[in-house]
């Protein structure tokens, strides 16, 4: 099953470390797209978020205060209401409290 995992950085609640982490809690489950973690291997940035939208089976959305002003936030959830995709929310402090968990299972 394909994920597509719609985020914003603005607010710095969500950072690379903490999108990470959830690609490894979705990645025993399904093959997540986290644009962040991808761009490096993408040719057409825009393109590549649009496409994987339309080849999700399901979108998660991390909510933090800023995604009500990302425009492509908005453009995800536009495209995966159109699609008729389940859409689902997970707040950044629920995934913030995965990576505590982590971090301290690594320390101890």
């Amino acid at each position: 099953m394909n994920v597509f995992v719609s985020y914003t950085r603005r607010d710095g609640l969500v950072t690379v470390d903490l999108l990470t982490v959830v690609h490894a809690r979705l990645s025993k489950v399904c093959t997540p797209f986290i644009h962040a973690l991808e761009e490096s291997n993408l040719k057409h940035q825009q393109l590549a978020v649009i496409r994987a939208i339309f080849r999700s089976h399901l979108i998660v959305l991390i909510v933090s205060p800023a995604i009500k002003q990302s425009p492509w936030v908005r453009l995800e959830l536009f495209l995966a209401k159109l699609l008729l995709r389940p859409i689902i929310s997970i707040d950044v402090s629920t995934v913030s409290a995965w990576q505590k968990e982590i971090e301290c299972e690594q320390t101890g």
